[in-house]
């Protein structure tokens, strides 16, 4: 995986965190990599209130995205779908040397199948793995097409991508208490 070169001599990098953990972890991840590359890093993307602490001014606020029920999700659907078209368009228009999904599959992952079918030189990296060895294992394997690396919270998991054909996996551990 390759970071794209772009005008702007700062690395940008695109996350997506649409839940409250996911946004506590997209901060320590921002703060890391400032930490890591200084002035030399911008952030653009979704998270809430934890990561916008960290400079990044979302793009929504992600209690939008806080809908619970079934029937809800249903009504809900058009306004759903928006705001993955919106997010895949954001991150289109931002050319980032590389895009974060982190956690809430059911979002992140179909922003990342949207950005890798309009933009396939964007690298993805998908933080905090999809639970595949537990359900869905055919999923490891479909990851491949939309996701280059995944970055594990747990220790078994890269073994466990491996056995399932899925993208490369790094254990990375769990950077909160």
């Amino acid at each position: 995986m390759s970071i794209r070169a772009n005008d702007d001599p700062a690395r940008k990098i695109f996350l997506i965190a649409t839940e409250e953990s996911g946004d506590r972890l997209g901060a320590q991840l921002m703060k890391v990599l400032r930490q890591r590359l200084g002035d030399a890093v911008r952030f653009e993307g979704v998270g809430g209130h934890a990561m916008g602490r960290e400079g990044l001014k979302s793009q929504f606020p992600i209690s939008e995205l806080s809908i619970m029920g079934f029937s809800a999700v249903v009504r809900q659907l058009p306004k759903l779908l928006r705001l993955i078209s919106e997010t895949n368009n954001a991150v289109i228009r931002a050319r980032p040397d590389i895009l974060i999904i982190i956690d809430s599959p059911d979002f992140t992952h179909r922003v990342a199948r949207r950005v890798r079918s309009r933009d396939a030189a964007i690298p993805i990296v998908d933080y905090v793995s999809p639970s595949v060895w537990a359900w869905r294992p055919g999923r490891a394997r479909a990851m491949r097409g939309y996701v280059d690396h995944v970055l594990a919270l747990l220790p078994f998991e890269p073994e466990e991508y491996r056995r399932l054909r899925g993208p490369p996996c790094t254990y990375v551990g769990h950077p909160l208490p």
